[in-house]
């Protein structure tokens, strides 16, 4: 016979997956997510991630052609199901947490997340802090990852009572540091460089991604230049911003492409630039430096020209292993003229931008330290199955107060909506009286026409009547003008011939 204790504990302890829930995975063509979760996938067997992309069908084929080894534990999320035998969830992005918090909290899931820049995320802007502000107050929560000081300092500002672990960047694939192939860049004309730029494209012109000061520097830079070849990777196309006749033909779009692909085109590339803008695409809204893309050129020996506006650059030096400057035409212009007119500049910075690179993001260190939160987090849920059950209790405690609230708000809004029947069904009644009011008025009018009709007619007949009295009396004078004529004729007649015998 078990003892009370133990049957708290069995409580607890029902549970015994792990889940990561997205929405966006498995898409190939988000490299850090691939990189992170397949980590996960591969150190976590009882870990599986469900995504509520809406073509993951689609999607799900072209991932697990890649990976058919972690296919299977990849789902698409379903409310009543996916977290059934949940005992701990993982997620990345504000927008994502938010979404998923009432279904962690109905079934008392514990969580930790990752708060990148963007998905939701922004400083000091209404919306974001809302949703920010209500996983905060979640007593399922265990952690917060941060990986930009600026996002570290304003998880402090608001008092965040959780742990939160300062881990600069994210998970970039680990392609990027398997030995690659001999640079495939030729620095035969020193003058024939090949620049490129790559983001996605969120708003008409990029512009929260600098795109176009690109084109503009671009368009200064190859007047002097004209050997220069430019690239651009992303949903961009000569349409979105103004070419002159110089750089269209000095330009190619590649459009969207997959990770492998996309390292291929960085080992062709000399220069990336990137003069992304803060709090543009939304208030609020910010990129992590450096971003994703200028990570991965920089890991192919890429020398990366880009803005830095929040001061969030923590291990590069300027003009050593990277250059950073304004996002403006002018600035980026200067700065890339020195690299064009010094090659062996360029390739140090390249080349020391990728030994670093290397070092901070390298795959061991950055999701290493993930999985030791995650798997710390994990154990800590299944040792402390007082303080679950607890907060279990508390969770349970505050949605039933959220409940309670909720069915006295129906109840005022029923007893609302009550009088307001009765409101109508008065004024329906009165309308039914004034009908009824106005059906006698009208069987009155109707009598009233009838009446007319009645009166119409019998005049009618007068009318008829005298128009034949009428024609009668015509005839008869037709026959007395015509008697009176004749009579005439004859008289004049008579006259005429005595006056002739005269």
């Amino acid at each position: 016979m078990k003892s009370s204790l133990q049957y708290l504990k069995l409580l607890v302890h029902e549970r015994s997956s792990v889940a990561v829930l997205d929405d966006f995975f498995p898409n190939i063509l988000t490299a850090f997510r691939v990189a992170e979760y397949n980590w996960y996938l591969e150190h976590f067997p009882q870990l599986k991630i469900y995504s509520t992309n809406p073509d993951f069908k689609t999607v799900h084929t072209a991932y697990a052609q890649l990976y058919p080894q972690y296919a299977d534990r990849v789902m698409q999320y379903e409310a009543e199901v996916s977290l059934k035998d949940c005992a701990f969830v993982f997620m990345n992005f504000l927008n994502n947490a938010y979404h998923f918090l009432p279904a962690l909290t109905l079934n008392c899931i514990p969580f930790i997340m990752t708060l990148y820049p963007g998905g939701g995320f922004g400083l000091m802007e209404p919306e974001s802090d809302a949703k920010l502000d209500q996983v905060l107050s979640s007593p399922l929560l265990r952690g917060i990852i941060a990986t930009q000081s600026v996002t570290l300092d304003y998880l402090k500002a608001k008092g965040c009572t959780v742990p939160i672990y300062d881990i600069f960047g994210g998970a970039i694939n680990p392609i990027y540091f398997v030995d690659e192939t001999k640079n495939k860049r030729r620095l035969i004309n020193p003058g024939a460089l090949r620049i490129c730029f790559v983001a996605e494209r969120y708003m008409p012109k990029g512009e929260n991604k600098g795109y176009p000061q690109f084109i503009e520097a671009a368009q200064q830079l190859i007047q002097n230049h004209p050997n220069l070849r430019f690239s651009v990777v992303g949903s961009f196309n000569a349409e979105v911003y103004p070419l002159d006749e110089k750089i269209s033909a000095a330009i190619d779009f590649y459009g969207l492409l997959n990770t492998t692909d996309l390292k291929e085109f960085f080992l062709t590339q000399d220069i990336i630039i990137s003069p992304n803008r803060p709090f543009l695409l939304h208030s609020g809204n910010f990129d992590g430096f450096p971003t994703g893309c200028c990570v991965e050129a920089s890991l192919c020996g890429v020398a990366v020209v880009c803005s830095d506006e929040l001061k969030l650059n923590r291990y590069y030096t300027d003009g050593l292993n990277m250059v950073i400057c304004d996002p403006t035409p002018d600035a980026i212009v200067k700065r890339v003229i020195k690299l064009i007119d010094n090659p062996d500049l360029l390739e140090n910075i390249g080349t020391r931008g990728k030994a670093i690179s290397r070092k901070i993001f390298d795959p061991r260190k950055q999701l290493c330290q993930r999985s030791a939160l995650l798997c710390k987090a994990i154990k800590q849920n299944e040792d402390q199955w007082a303080i679950n059950l607890a907060a279990r209790y508390k969770t349970n405690k505050l949605f039933i107060a959220d409940q309670a609230r909720h069915i006295d708000n129906l109840k005022v809004e029923m007893a609302t909506r009550g009088d307001h029947i009765a409101d109508l069904g008065r004024h329906i009644h009165n309308l039914e009286v004034e009908m009824a009011t106005r059906g006698d008025h009208i069987a009155d009018l109707g009598r009233h026409i009838h009446n007319l009709e009645v009166e119409m007619a019998t005049r009618g007949d007068r009318i008829a009547d005298q128009a034949r009295h009428i024609h009668n009396l015509e005839i008869t004078l037709m026959k007395y003008q015509n008697s009176l004529y004749g009579k005439c004729h004859s008289v004049m007649s008579r006259i005429y011939s005595f006056m002739r015998s005269k």
